[in-house]
């Protein structure tokens, strides 16, 4: 709309709302006035790098956006995941693209680690980092990320050249559970949209797919303190799980409440991978 035309039909709302008394329409327009106002008066100043300033440019996209913010927030996207099994992860850096992470508590030295930077890290700076090319990741001592077996499968993890590995690598915490990972059919009898229960280790575990990777959750809505309403009588619409019994909306790939409702507990995360086209699922840590 062109600026003239704006200023006109602001004008026209103003004086409608002003006689309706709509008083929560006219605090709005007070709010954004109170917000832009002393942005504008520290532009015209010269300070268009004070934080309120830039703040209120960052809104229009029309300040530069300092990338290890913009990292930092697509990281946080996936950190619920991580720290549900009792990892963590650190951003070390970013350089000309490349982000630098560090890996720790369980995920430190765990085959599913590789997994967890593939769809979930690289795919979060895919989408929100613009600039991004590629995640290394780092282990708490500076080794490298090797290839270990695990319940009888392999899965390659991220190799950081140029740093020596150690004769005897630290042993975990002892507080610490290293995911143990059983079989849980087979990918290709899940389609994408699609999702089913199976059971493991006397656990019911719900296993979704979403765009063709594999996600996987305790089967019981965290509502339900019984843990008997299951949630595979439920629906995936896109990237949301819809709760049968509750109607209540949860992240089909992370877990995390999708409708607002942040006050209510999320779902337990249950660590997947896929070896062989065999899904495998760790409730040992679930």
């Amino acid at each position: 709309m062109e600026f003239d035309k704006a200023v006109k039909e602001l004008e026209l709302l103003i004086d409608t709302l002003e006689r309706d008394g709509d008083e929560r329409a006219l605090l709005l327009l007070q709010l954004v006035d109170d917000i832009h106002r002393p942005a504008i008066e520290l532009i015209m100043a010269g300070e268009a790098e004070h934080p309120v300033a830039n703040a209120v440019l960052s809104m229009y996209d029309l300040a530069p956006v300092d990338e290890q913010i913009q990292v930092e927030e697509a990281l946080d996207e996936v950190r619920p995941y991580i720290e549900s099994h009792g990892g963590e992860l650190e951003l070390l850096g970013v350089e000309d693209g490349t982000v630098h992470v560090r890996l720790s508590g369980s995920c430190h030295g765990c085959a599913g680690s590789a997994i967890t930077l593939k769809r979930g890290v690289e795919d979060v700076l895919k989408e929100r980092y613009e600039n991004f090319k590629e995640v290394v990741a780092h282990e708490p001592d500076g080794t490298e990320v090797a290839e270990e077996q695990n319940g009888g499968g392999g899965a390659q993890l991220l190799q950081i050249e140029g740093l020596t590995k150690p004769d005897a690598a630290p042993a975990p915490p002892a507080a610490l559970k290293r995911p143990v990972f059983l079989d849980a059919g087979t990918l290709d009898d899940l389609a994408p949209g699609q999702m089913k229960a199976v059971e493991s280790e006397g656990k019911s575990i719900l296993i979704v797919n979403v765009a063709g990777e594999p996600y996987a959750f305790r089967n019981a809505c965290p509502l339900d303190k019984s843990g008997r309403l299951t949630l595979d009588g439920g629906r995936l619409s896109g990237n949301v799980l819809v709760c049968p019994w509750h109607n209540c909306g949860y992240d089909a790939r992370t877990g995390k409440r999708a409708d607002n409702e942040t006050e209510h507990p999320d779902l337990a995360v249950v660590p997947v991978a896929v070896r062989d086209g065999l899904l495998q699922v760790a409730v040992n840590v679930a």
